[in-house]
C-alpha cells in the first residue's frame, strides 16, 4: 500500500510526485526507508510504482538502460518488461509509473505485471503501457476520512503551491488508511515531494512521521 501520487499539469508544464519511503515486510514491519523515486534528470522523468519493491527497482534500472530518451522509454516497456522478470525472476507483483515528457507534454503512464497489483482501477492486462490521464493516487483514502476532512483532490490547474498543499493532505489521509487485514499503515517513514519540469528534477522532504522505527509496524497518525 504504497503511497505513490502523481500529477502532470499541462498549464504549468510539471510534474509533482508525492511518495513515502518505507519499505515493508508483508506483515507491515518496516526493514528500510528509501526513495521510492528512480529519477533520470537527463530526461527530466522519473520512474516509481508500487508492490514488490525489489521488482520494481530491478525493472526501473534495467528499463532504464535499455532506452535512449523518454518518449523510447514508453515505446520499450511493454516489450521488454516481461524479459526483465523473466530474466530477473521478479515473480512478485508490482506496477510502475513513468513520468515525464512525452512528446514535449507531461504525462503519466503505468504499466503492471501478473498478479494482484493494478492501482490503474481499469483491469489493465499485465505488460500493457498506457497514459493514465493527468492524476493518479494511490491507495484512495478511506471515505471515512475524505468525509472527515472535507478533502478535495488536487487538480493540475491549481496554482503550484496549492498542488503541494494538497498532496501533502493527501499523503497523511493515506498513512490514516490502514490494511483491513491487520489495522495497521503501509505508508511511513517520510513523504518526498518530486517536482519535474522540462529544465530538470528537485526533490524535498514533503512531510514526515517520526515515530517510526525499523522493525517495528506502523502507528496511524497525523502530522
Amino acid at each position: 500500500m504504497t503511497a505513490n501520487n502523481l500529477i502532470a499539469s499541462k498549464k504549468h508544464n510539471c510534474i509533482w510526485i508525492a511518495t513515502d519511503a518505507a519499505a515493508y515486510l508483508d506483515d507491515g514491519t518496516i526493514t528500510e526507508f528509501k526513495s521510492k523515486i528512480r529519477a533520470i534528470p537527463e530526461w527530466s522523468a522519473v520512474i516509481t510504482g508500487r508492490g514488490n519493491s525489489f521488482g520494481q527497482d530491478t525493472a526501473a534500472r534495467e528499463l532504464q538502460k535499455r532506452a535512449s530518451s523518454f518518449d523510447d522509454l514508453v515505446g520499450i516497456a511493454s516489450r521488454e518488461l516481461p524479459l526483465i522478470v523473466e530474466e530477473f525472476r521478479l515473480d512478485r507483483p508490482f506496477e510502475l509509473n513513468l513520468a515525464g515528457f512525452f512528446r514535449g507534454r507531461p504525462m503519466i503512464f503505468f504499466i503492471r505485471t501478473p498478479g494482484d497489483h493494478d492501482s490503474s482501477g481499469m483491469g489493465l492486462q499485465p505488460f500493457l503501457i498506457l497514459p493514465v490521464g493527468p492524476t493518479f493516487f494511490g491507495p484512495w483514502p478511506s471515505d471515512e476520512l475524505i468525509a472527515a476532512t472535507d478533502f478535495v483532490a488536487p487538480d493540475p490547474d491549481d496554482a503550484p503551491e496549492d498542488i503541494v498543499k494538497g498532496l501533502r493532505k493527501l499523503i497523511n489521509l493515506q498513512r490514516r488508511t490502514p490494511m483491513v487485514t491487520d489495522g495497521y499503515s503501509r505508508v511511513g517513514g517520510w513523504a518526498d515531494l518530486t517536482v519535474v519540469t522540462p529544465d530538470g528534477i528537485e526533490q524535498r522532504r514533503l512531510c514526515w512521521w517520526p515515530e517510526d522505527r525499523i522493525g517495528q509496524r506502523m502507528s496511524i497518525k497525523e502530522h
